[in-house]
């Protein structure tokens, strides 16, 4: 609830809508966080806080550009602020630049030496750089000074898993879980060690107790058909992980209302995306060689709602025949649903990594642009495929090959938890794809 905003006629006022936007971030409502400091940077364009408070806000809503032209002016207004270096830190981090972002990270940390995730954050950065040795030596100082920094253990970890120094990395997520219990990524790291020792019953035994915590966790589901799949017990995995028993492809035959075709329409999603404020480079997730949205429907326009609309109705139809299926998605279609959508306008030479969308139930990807050597049947170009994990999860006995050649107009629905990424490929013609994940807001008993 926004509430209402006190006039800004004196200092006072000023002082007081600074405390609002500082007390909405504690309570993480972001969105009323964006709108105080919003106004009270046109109220006062030298409050260094309120650009701060704005670029945080703006981050946590993944509205990119705005993040970053806040904390930038927050730099401008303070070049020695550690606070607002460390901030713009993490937000080039998130937009896949580094590099530029490293700097950064060793200002505030000669500046904040006793600031744990200060420190943390510049190791972080060392290992998306390729300096994996240097970051686990940077964590490993970390874990021995603040040994009960549970980050600290987990990266260090994560960084052994990577390197293969497999003892090493258990003892170091063993610590992480100790510190945090509830740490899903120690949890999935672990999950991953035993897979690459070929412990597949260890990794479901562990699985299966944390599923008493979280039983309809996507992350979970991928890895315990992977586990039973790699304990020779398809026909126990394929009821959750058979792509082709799942997979739904579907066309828009009929433009919404206000478009005389659904080539039209598909221009008009084009040009929307093109246009949006938030589009911008992104290469953190699955994501390389793309520009991203990753607040689709938030304040959307023009063909967004329209399209949104027809891709929940398509969403439901999928979930009521779904009913009749033996799958643990049948106890949790009841109640409110929530749909989340982000585009993807791909580069030549983009591609998606294998990933899964561990929060949802069905994800859904819509393609709006597609090159023509994509829509090319003889060329893996572009494509869009299903059954191929991350590597730090192996999977001894492939499945079955899918494959979904993009097409404007088309679209696919399938389980969040089923691995999928894209092939690489080469054309000035865009490839712009909008994905969509359905979670359920009220899981039924």
């Amino acid at each position: 609830m926004a509430g209402s905003m006190p006039s800004l006629s004196s200092p006072r006022s000023l002082e007081t809508l600074l405390q609002m936007g500082q007390q909405a971030l504690e309570r993480r409502d972001w969105p009323q966080a964006a709108r105080v400091f919003g106004q009270l940077v046109r109220a006062e364009p030298t409050a260094v806080q309120a650009w701060l408070g704005l670029g945080i806000a703006a981050l946590e809503q993944k509205r990119y550009r705005l993040a970053q032209q806040a904390l930038e002016q927050a730099r401008c207004l303070a070049p020695g602020d550690a606070y607002v270096a460390v901030n713009l830190a993490g937000l080039l981090r998130v937009l896949g630049r580094s590099a530029e972002a490293l700097p950064l990270a060793l200002q505030a940390s000669a500046l904040l030496p006793d600031e744990p995730l200060v420190q943390l954050n510049r190791w972080l950065l060392e290992q998306d750089l390729g300096g994996l040795e240097t970051a686990a030596e940077g964590y490993g100082a970390l874990a021995r000074r603040w040994p009960r920094l549970p980050q600290a253990h987990y990266h260090l970890g994560q960084v052994r898993l990577v390197q293969g120094r497999l003892a090493e990395a258990e003892i170091s997520l063993r610590q992480a879980l100790a510190l945090q219990p509830g740490d899903d990524a120690a949890h999935q790291a672990l999950v991953g060690l035993h897979l690459q020792r070929g412990e597949a019953e260890l990794a479901l035994q562990r699985l299966e107790a944390h599923r008493l915590q979280r039983p309809y966790d996507g992350y979970d589901l991928a890895l315990r058909c992977l586990a039973l799949r790699n304990l020779g017990r398809a026909a126990e995995a394929a009821p959750l992980d058979a792509t082709g028993a799942w997979l739904s492809a579907q066309r828009l035959e009929q433009a919404p209302e206000g478009w005389s075709s659904v080539s039209a329409f598909n221009a008009a999603i084009l040009a929307y995306v093109r246009q949006h404020p938030d589009l911008g480079e992104h290469h953190g997730q699955a994501t390389h060689n793309g520009r991203r949205i990753e607040n689709l429907l938030e304040n959307a326009s023009g063909p967004i709602p329209p399209l949104a609309w027809w891709i929940l109705e398509r969403l439901r139809g999928y979930l009521e025949a779904l009913r009749q299926r033996p799958h643990p998605l049948g106890r949790l279609i009841d109640g409110a649903l929530e749909l989340r959508g982000w585009a993807v306008l791909m580069h030549a030479g983009g591609y998606e990594t294998p990933h899964l969308h561990p929060s949802g139930l069905l994800s859904a990807v819509y393609y709006a642009a597609v090159p023509e050597v994509v829509q090319r049947l003889d060329d893996a170009a572009g494509n869009l495929c299903f059954g191929v994990p991350d590597p730090l999860f192996p999977l001894t006995q492939p499945l079955p090959a899918q494959a979904i050649t993009p097409e404007p107009g088309l679209l696919v629905i399938f389980p969040s938890w089923h691995w999928h990424h894209t092939v690489p490929f080469s054309s000035a013609q865009p490839r712009l794809s909008l994905a969509f994940d359905l979670f359920p807001q009220v899981p039924a008993p």
